[in-house]
């Protein structure tokens, strides 16, 4: 104890308290991001001084059971890595696996800032001077934590929900390095200044090569979205091509069915003229039977947007030969935009409209789909099932993994589909059941329509 007291009193300098500072700032930084987005400066100070009085707390205790002997490195980084865990999970908004890779990737860049501060010192007190010199050495590395806990925090995380699991290991990997490193410091730094040489070089390469490596999924991340925003993009286009060629048939029927009109009013005026009246009504009943199917096939669920894409995927399926069944129920009045219920209702419609199309040329004349649209409480429910045959399905990040040939070019659809019910505060899913594909989804009616 005697020990350790006196340890205490040799460490308690302005740089001590200089580097708990940092340290505090640096992690509520990465949980409320740059001074500039603070907009409750009074609930963010009492974070940092929260966090400030922890981390120098739990210091003290752990140097008062530890003394100064090894253990001391690895309860520092316990205590590190509890402090910035709480304040992430209590005071950040992104999302548990953007949080652990921030958490991670901070706790080990502290820690190898620390070591770095450390081993800068040492060498300084070795061949500089002793005193005044390493402690300021010390506190100007502890000040690369800030723009570190900066740039962690500039990427868009949430993005990270859609990142492989092997761009998030390799982020991981790597900061498990550097805490591992830590541990080894404990037995061979501060013996031989080449060895400190050799941590200090080792840790500036590593810490390097994961802010790479986060910069490169980063990049990954948003080569995804445009991909997926250009895939959103051409099924709108898609749609509206789809819609105009649909709006021409119509009036060539229409044009058609006028020129019919002409023609059959001038005949039954004749039959009429004539008193031909069993002849005017054997021909009514065939006009009937001829022109009801065509009326039929057209449907008006209640919503003039969702009854328009229904109609033009409803034809596409007629054209591939095939059945399908629905059942809708639709407020007339949507607070979602067209573009996010056209991507939504497209996506669903064809994928299932080419799965059933490829197992009809397959050979399996049943295969069909259902539509159900009608509302659910406060949220519109869309369910879509379709004859696949698939056995399993392979998730990649948000949506499915496509079977098509071309991975690069397709399988974004449900992807799109669970991000449009995300913004709606709703959500997707989509799975297997009895020889069917059965996809899901929730839309919240309650929020205001996004521009």
């Amino acid at each position: 104890m005697e020990e350790s007291i006196q340890f205490i009193i040799k460490i308690l300098d302005l740089a001590w308290f200089f580097d708990v500072a940092v340290t505090a700032l640096s992690w509520v930084t990465l949980a409320r991001g740059p001074v500039r987005d603070w907009r409750r400066p009074g609930r963010t100070a009492a974070e940092f001084l929260l966090a400030g009085a922890a981390v120098a707390a739990g210091r003290l205790l752990i140097i008062l059971l530890a003394g100064s002997r090894g253990p001391y490195l690895l309860l520092q980084i316990l205590l590190l890595g509890t402090v910035g865990a709480l304040l992430l999970r209590f005071c950040s908004d992104s999302r548990k696996k953007a949080k652990l890779v921030m958490w991670c990737s901070m706790l080990a860049g502290g820690c190898a800032i620390n070591s770095i501060g450390g081993q800068c010192s040492f060498l300084v007190g070795q061949f500089l001077a002793a005193g005044f010199a390493e402690g300021a050495i010390r506190s100007a590395i502890s000040l690369l934590a800030l723009p570190l806990s900066v740039y962690l925090h500039s990427f868009g995380f949430q993005e990270y929900e859609q990142v492989p699991a092997s761009g998030l290991a390799t982020i991981l990997i790597g900061d498990v390095c550097i805490i591992s490193m830590n541990g080894l410091e404990v037995l061979w730094a501060n013996v031989d200044y080449r060895i400190t040489i050799t941590f200090l070089v080792a840790y500036v390469f590593i810490l390097l090569m994961v802010v790479a490596a986060m910069q490169g999924i980063y990049d990954m991340c948003a080569e995804q979205n445009k991909i997926m925003e250009l895939q959103t993009e051409r099924q709108r286009l898609h749609g509206e091509r789809e819609l105009a060629r649909l709006t021409a048939d119509n009036l060539d029927d229409l044009r058609s069915i006028r020129h019919d009109l002409k023609n059959q009013y001038s005949y039954m005026q004749i039959l009429l003229s004539q008193q031909r009246y069993g002849e005017l009504e054997e021909y009514f009943r065939q006009t009937s039977e001829h022109m009801l199917p065509q009326l039929g096939q057209f449907i008006d669920c209640g919503n003039r947007t969702v009854s328009t894409i229904l109609n033009m995927e409803f034809a596409k399926a007629r054209k591939e030969g095939v059945a399908f069944t629905h059942q809708l129920v639709v407020p007339p009045v949507l607070p979602f935009s067209h573009d996010d219920l056209c991507a939504v209702l497209t996506n669903l419609l064809d994928n299932a409209i080419e799965e059933c199309a490829r197992l009809i040329r397959a050979g399996q004349e049943d295969a069909c789909f259902r539509l159900e649209i009608y509302p659910q409480k406060s949220y519109l429910f869309v369910l879509c099932r379709n004859t696949t045959s698939r056995t399993e399905l392979a998730r990649s990040g948000q949506g499915l993994r496509t079977t098509k040939g071309d991975a690069r070019l397709h399988g974004y659809g449900t992807r799109i589909i669970s991000k449009i019910a995300e913004t709606y505060n709703g959500c997707a899913e989509f799975g297997l059941s009895g020889g069917m594909f059965v996809a899901k989804l929730l839309l919240d009616m309650t929020v205001e329509e996004r521009l």
